[in-house]
């Protein structure tokens, strides 16, 4: 049997040994995801309960890089009231829940398209919950592919 140089040994352990730590680590962070995610694998809040539009709007007036890391492509259910009600021209309807008062940041929930074809009976004032995945903050907070719950 001939002898093989040491360094042809050692790049092998090395390349398993790198090998092995980028698996443990996919691994690891897969798990760490998954304990964040609900029961029906959405991500809610720690007490799975929903978060009001006008808190979850003065958040991220106060500090938007903190509420990016807690909220940003997160499933949040937001209730509030309806401030308006827009249909844009593709046919989706976006509702805006209040704010914290004028000049503040709303919530801008855009609504899944199961709701282009019918009627929405929601009017200003209404109170509501709407669940969507948090898409950040542009000049409001923005909640994408959006369902009514209440």
């Amino acid at each position: 049997m001939p002898k093989r140089p040491k360094y042809v040994i050692s790049i092998f352990f090395l390349v398993v040994l790198v090998a092995g730590s980028l698996i443990s680590g996919l691994f690891c962070r897969s798990r760490a995801g998954a304990a964040a995610m609900g029961a029906d694998g959405s991500s809610m809040l720690s007490d799975g309960s929903s978060v009001k539009a006008a808190d979850l709007s003065s958040s991220f007036d106060s500090n938007e890089v903190l509420s990016d890391s807690l909220y940003l492509y997160k499933v949040l259910s937001v209730r509030g009231a309806v401030q308006k009600i827009v249909r844009r021209e593709s046919g989706n309807y976006v509702i805006s829940l209040d704010g914290r008062g004028p000049g503040r940041a709303v919530v801008d929930c855009h609504l899944d398209s199961v709701y282009n074809a019918r009627y929405l009976s929601l009017r200003n004032g209404d109170s509501v919950t709407l669940r969507g995945t948090c898409a950040g903050r542009l000049l409001n907070v923005i909640l994408m592919q959006c369902i009514i719950e209440k």
